[in-house]
């Protein structure tokens, strides 16, 4: 896989780039529907606490105001403590005196979200790698994630069919402009009162079926039998596929991930899944309803280093016919999975 990381082990200069993925699941910082991107906000102050927890680091800031006052605000550092940890940072490196550029939030007024962040190291962190420092020339480079290569050669010794884990996604994401001439009346209607500040389940650790295949985190296949376990390192997310009916529940309760039964077509795994507690099947807001029925197609290449995923959607409520969707990862060898995502959205003692 193809990833990258932010490292500064071998440069005589340091900025750290931060990925606009860093914060995906409140949102890039310059997006204007979760931040008032009009108005960039600029202050001196210390920060007094961090939250080393996923999907993004967070800190506590006190500030003191031009009337005398303290103002304590939360700050979206990103990126994850991951990629931190990968410069060999820890949390006590951000505490101290500090300079900070970025949006408010429109979720939370006393948050913002940095686009622009001086340590007391003096490195500055820059929100997206087309932007221009603002205060220090200490410049960190994105160079090539280094895996360990006895893990990539047992990965590749080990690798059984869909079994591994997939990673690097290809394309796009997909989006309401997909699907938009299958819209009926009732899922237009739908779309257009979303409120991505209020209404998206991942600003409460929450994914579903599409939007999770089309997500930029890697996904682990695992057998177990009579089922297969779909692995999500965002939010530490489980999927359940079961192949043999009698092992699943006579009565399907209605979950985020619905009730899933596949089965194979030669090396292509085919899965139906009902019963869906989810309320969206695009990250902009591009709904489904409680009627939404997914058919989903996992097909390896002939060399077994592509995953082609092909979802097709029938959902009378939203869509006046199925839709369908596709999206291809690379697979992983070496790469190891955060087993530890334990996401936190909100600030926690």
């Amino acid at each position: 896989m193809n990833t990258k990381i932010l490292t500064a082990a071998s440069l005589p200069v340091l900025m750290a780039i931060f990925s606009s993925q860093a914060i995906a699941h409140h949102g890039a910082v310059s997006n204007g529907a979760l931040y008032f991107t009009d108005t960039m906000l600029e202050f001196e102050g210390e920060i007094i606490e961090v939250l080393w927890r996923y999907p993004h680091t967070r800190a506590r800031m006190r500030v003191v105001e031009p009337n005398g006052e303290e103002k304590i605000w939360e700050i979206e550092i990103g990126p994850t403590p991951r990629v931190f940890e990968s410069q060999g940072r820890r949390p006590e490196d951000f505490l101290g005196n500090v300079k900070l550029a970025g949006y408010r939030s429109r979720r939370n007024p006393d948050s913002i979200g940095a686009m622009h962040l001086l340590l007391p190291s003096g490195e500055e962190l820059v929100r997206a790698n087309r932007s221009q420092p603002r205060w220090s020339e200490n410049v960190v480079q994105e160079v090539e994630a280094v895996l360990d290569p006895e893990r990539v050669a047992e990965d590749r010794r080990t690798a059984n069919g869909i079994f591994r884990i997939w990673g690097e996604r290809l394309h796009r994401r997909a989006t309401v402009a997909d699907v938009d001439e299958q819209l009926t009346a009732r899922g237009r209607e739908l779309f257009e009162q979303y409120d991505a500040v209020t209404d998206n389940p991942e600003l409460e650790c929450r994914t579903g079926i599409v939007t999770s295949m089309m997500d930029t985190a890697p996904i682990r296949f695992v057998d177990e039998g009579d089922r297969i376990i779909i692995d999500l390192e965002d939010f530490n997310a489980e999927r359940v596929i079961y192949l043999n009916t009698e092992a699943a529940s006579a009565e399907p309760v209605p979950a985020e991930f619905g009730y899933s039964v596949g089965h194979w077509e030669g090396d292509a795994l085919v899965v139906r899944t009902t019963d869906i507690d989810y309320p969206l099947m695009f990250r902009d807001g591009t709904p489904h309803s409680d009627q939404v029925e997914i058919l989903e197609r996992f097909e390896m290449s002939e060399n077994e280093s592509l995953l082609t995923y092909t979802a097709t959607v029938t959902d009378p409520v939203v869509f006046s016919e199925p839709v369908t969707v596709r999206q291809q990862r690379r697979w992983a060898p070496g790469y190891e999975m955060i087993e530890d995502f334990d996401c936190a959205l909100e600030w926690e003692e």
